[in-house]
Formats: C-alpha cells, structure tokens, sequence
C-alpha cells in the first residue's frame, strides 16, 4: 500500500495534473533532466512546478515577457519570448550547448512540431498534446530517427495517474496555479476566455455547487 501523503494547496486538476504527470513519466525527468515547455497555459505551468520538484531544467516560451516572468517566479530556468525568437528551437539548442531537450511538451500543433524535433535531444521524447495552431503537421523522418526520438501521444490518463499526479503535487507541497475560476453557469465565458487564445496563465477552473 503507498503511503498517504497529505496534500497542501489548491486540489490539483485532473487534466492538466494528470497530463503534466504522464509526460515527466514519458521522459523519466529527473534531476539534470532538460524540460521545453510550449506556452504558459494550464499543463504547461504545473509541467513547469513539477518538473523544477523533479530536479529538471525547465525552459518556457511564451509571447509575453509577463507571462515569463511569472513562469520564472516558478522557477523556470530559460525563457524565450517566441515572438522575438521565431527560431526558438535553435536558442534551446544554444542554451542546452547544441544538446537539446530531454522532454518537449508539445501543445501547439502543426505550426510547431517540426521545431519541436529539431529541439529534442538524442533519445528525448517530444509530447504532443495539443493542436492549436492545426492538428496536420508534415514532418521529416530523419531527424526523429538518427536521434531516436520518442513522439509520444496523450490524451490526459487513468484514474491511477492522477492519484500518483496528486500525491507527487502534495509531497513537493505545489499551489497549482489557477488562472481564473469560473462558476458552473458560466461555461460560455470560460470557453470563449479559452478560445481567444493566449490570454490565460495557468488553468482556468470551475468551482461546482450542487
């Protein structure tokens, strides 16, 4: 039986825990590891506060230096605005001395897989999640195969891995980092606030009264 470890903090959300979860898994993140994170949304920024517990490297994008400099408040090692760097793939390789990433959470899609490769280490794995930017990407094989990479999808997990999301959330005591809180009539603003696209840090949640 695994110990109970008491959990401080907001309760962790079982998307984006349970997501962030399964990709430090993925890689087998551990301390030295090097994490890319595509974003400062919701399984970006408790990927970001797991990883850092992990003993990991983190980098961030995002177009906003607010933004970064909240995630670096988190503990984010490197930040690259990506609208100032369009080539970001190339700074991770610079910051990493042309080593690359071990662990790619890859939330944007088509317009960012091919740089997500290009970023990866030898062995490392990239993590596909999302599709903002369009769920069609056309990729060159060879890259993926001299470096034997991992492409890894994941559609969130079971009720196993956000139990083990929560109890690592709890030992390493995270205050999962919520946006905004919607209550459970306002699900069109929710969406709409998610739809537009770049305007949230961290997850936004709804708060259910029955």
């Amino acid at each position: 039986m695994r110990a109970y470890v008491p959990f401080h903090g907001p309760p962790p959300r079982p998307l984006a825990g349970t997501t962030a979860w399964n990709a430090l898994r993925a890689a087998d993140v551990g301390p030295g590891s090097v994490v890319v994170l595509l974003g400062t949304g919701g399984v970006s920024i408790l990927t970001l506060q797991l990883a850092k517990a992990a003993g990991a490297t983190v980098i961030i994008t995002s177009s906003s230096d607010e933004k970064l400099a909240r995630a670096k408040a988190l503990g984010a090692d490197h930040l690259i605005n990506y609208r100032e760097t369009p080539d970001w793939d190339a700074k991770v390789l610079e910051l990493t001395d042309g080593l690359g990433a071990d662990l790619i959470v890859e939330t944007a899609g088509a317009a960012t897989f091919a740089r997500s490769i290009n970023a990866a280490a030898p062995g490392g794995t990239v993590f596909a999640i999302g599709f903002v930017t369009g769920a069609e990407a056309t990729t060159n094989l060879l890259p993926i195969i001299i470096k034997a990479l991992k492409v890894v999808g994941n559609n969130t997990g079971s009720v196993s891995d956000l139990c083990d999301a929560a109890r690592a959330i709890g030992a390493a005591r995270i205050d999962p980092v919520i946006d905004t809180v919607y209550s459970q009539h306002q699900a069109t603003e929710a969406y709409a606030h998610m739809a537009a696209g770049g305007r949230h840090f961290g997850k936004l949640a709804f708060s259910l009264s029955w």
